[in-house]
């Protein structure tokens, strides 16, 4: 190699390092699962415990264990401004049931129904949304707010799934039109005491993951025998595409409109987080340090400031859980100078061999 594209590569290397490391990595504890994430960067999700899995709360590096209400499991899905937290805790029997998590408290919400619940959502007014299930037994959806719950109907058929929340008290989720086998189900936006069709990508089937403050919907739907990632905003249903392979699912977005999410890879031989910023999907791996050895297989939230709570594994797949993708700020002063230096190295190696010549 000549002086000169030695140089070069001196230079370029630390350029190649900062576009990559846009977002930077803290790892939560291994084996979590991250499920959502709040604007204060707090995260919660479930792990494997004593007797079945634990829900948790991570906020600065500490994790705290949710509990349940006497049996073996729980899972935390969501987490609000205030820190307060939805999912669901087992009693001694098993059963599920929907809880809202505040101030260390655990407290079951009353349902339409009186057997299992789930709890999926919440926002910042403290309203949950989520599903029970109903003696048909069919999973219906329901609207918790000011200590009461609304069943929120379906859209002909027998169950409804509900998924996201935004401050508006909205709720959107997924919903059988009629009981054939296997369902016809579409994402449904309900508001104002009304569910609505949010249609298809010309497939017989959508869920809607979440909304935004802004009313913008995210979900996933199926794409002539494949299932995309899709975006629905002012009443139409945008495909997001794949990052090559054959699925993708939307799992979250964010007043500013990005969305992340998880896609198969081209040949469908991984699972990789994604985001998107209004063009195609980014691979996360993309975007962070290639040096910390993180693949990251599916971003699961993302607050208004953007950082994701996502998952991902290194070491060959033998440590993995939960990480907190956090924007990286500007380069510090050495890395700057590193790069003016090698650009004056390039400059005077030029001057040399004009000299020579």
């Amino acid at each position: 190699m000549s002086p000169r594209i030695f140089l070069f590569a001196l230079v370029l290397a630390p350029l190649t390092s900062v576009a990559a490391s846009r977002y930077a990595v803290t790892p939560l504890p291994l084996n979590t699962n991250p499920l959502g994430i709040n604007n204060a960067g707090q995260i919660v999700g479930d792990r494997p415990g004593d007797g079945g899995q634990r829900g948790f709360l991570w906020s600065g590096g500490t994790l705290t264990e949710i509990g349940t209400f006497g049996g073996p499991a729980s899972s935390a899905a969501a987490i609000n401004r205030l820190g307060q937290a939805t999912g669901h805790a087992s009693l001694p029997g098993g059963q599920a049931r929907a809880f809202r998590y505040a101030g260390a408290t655990l407290a079951e919400l009353a349902t339409p129904g009186s057997t299992d619940s789930l709890g999926t959502a919440i926002n910042d007014a403290g309203q949950v949304a989520g599903q029970y299930l109903t003696t048909t037994p069919a999973y219906r959806a329901f609207l918790y707010s000011g200590g009461a719950s609304t069943d929120l109907g379906t859209l002909g058929g027998s169950f409804a799934y509900a998924a996201g929340i935004n401050n508006a008290g909205h709720v959107v989720g997924v919903s059988a039109l009629d009981d054939t086998s296997p369902y016809l189900a579409h994402a449904f936006l309900y508001a104002n005491g009304k569910m609505s069709d949010l249609g298809t990508l010309g497939g017989s089937y959508s869920a809607a993951a979440a909304i935004n403050d802004a009313g913008t919907v995210v979900g996933n739907a199926w794409v002539q025998g494949s299932e995309h990632a899709f975006m629905y905003a002012n009443g139409k249903m945008t495909d997001l595409g794949t990052l090559g392979g054959r699925r993708s699912y939307a799992n979250a977005v964010n007043l500013g409109g990005q969305v992340v999410g998880r896609s198969d890879s081209a040949g469908d031989g991984d699972s990789l987080g994604f985001l998107y910023e209004g063009a195609g999907l980014i691979d996360l791996n993309t975007l962070i340090d290639p040096v910390l050895g993180y693949t990251v297989h599916n971003a699961t939230g993302i607050n208004d400031s953007g950082q994701i709570a996502a998952y991902g594994c290194r070491n060959g797949g033998s440590e993995c859980g939960g990480l907190l993708l956090h924007p990286s700020a500007t380069p510090e002063p050495g890395t700057w100078a590193m790069l003016l230096a090698g650009l004056g190295l390039v400059g005077w190696c030029r001057l040399r061999a004009a000299r020579m010549t």
